[in-house]
């Protein structure tokens, strides 16, 4: 509990934006309450997008004012790791309702952080915390089994209809090899990366039905 009372839990800043001269709207995605917006007063350094933090907010409405915001870890994310690092926050914000909670949203984000931080392949932390993210919103990810998977057999997967053996290079086919690695949480071969980009990429802008992603241009 914080001082205020308050229950305090973990989260992370996805977006910020100035309210007023000393004040922020934060874009929160938090462990147990999903993703929300909340008010911080004044100029805190530490109140920033990738940093895990302990988190505390008073007030109703669709705007509370957090009371505690207390770093935990700072991931150090530059150049093409900080690029995808906002990819990654972007799409949280457009995937996810507001106050709807995903237990395993957070972890995937933190897991993402972590790797590019320490320098993993960006493609393959991509890819990885894309799965995860769409198989937590009831996309039908969540459904595929990598042990009924042929890893020489081509996949094509429709929302509507579910996974069904597609033709080598028909469109939006993905190779049984690579949708076994995603499927696995395993990094896809190099010679895979494309397609397995290509095929993430047409779910998830289904599931963003029209909308855009302004840094998905600058990965």
């Amino acid at each position: 509990m914080s001082a205020s009372g308050a229950a305090v839990t973990q989260g992370v800043v996805l977006h910020a934006r100035p309210l007023r001269e000393s004040s922020r709207v934060l874009e929160l995605l938090t462990a147990d309450a999903g993703r929300l917006s909340a008010v911080v007063r004044g100029r805190s350094g530490s109140v920033q997008p990738f940093v895990l933090l302990d988190l505390a907010w008073r007030g109703r409405g669709e705007l509370p004012t957090l009371s505690v915001a207390e770093q935990l870890r700072v991931y150090p994310l530059t150049g093409r790791a900080l690029v995808c690092g906002l990819y990654l926050n972007e799409l949280v914000l457009r995937l996810y309702p507001r106050e709807a909670p995903v237990p395993e949203a957070l972890p995937a984000l933190l897991g993402a952080y972590a790797g590019l931080a320490a320098g993993a392949r960006a493609d393959a932390v991509l890819r990885r915390a894309e799965w995860v993210l769409l198989g937590a919103i009831d996309s039908g990810l969540e459904h595929v089994e990598p042990a009924e998977l042929e890893p020489a057999q081509w996949y094509r997967y429709d929302p509507e209809l579910g996974l069904e053996p597609a033709t080598g290079g028909a469109a939006r086919a993905i190779p049984g090899e690579a949708l076994l690695a995603l499927a696995s949480g395993q990094e896809v071969p190099d010679n895979l990366a494309r397609a397995s980009r290509d095929f993430m990429r047409a779910l998830i802008d289904h599931h963003l039905g029209g909308r855009s992603l302004r840094t998905r241009a600058l990965l």
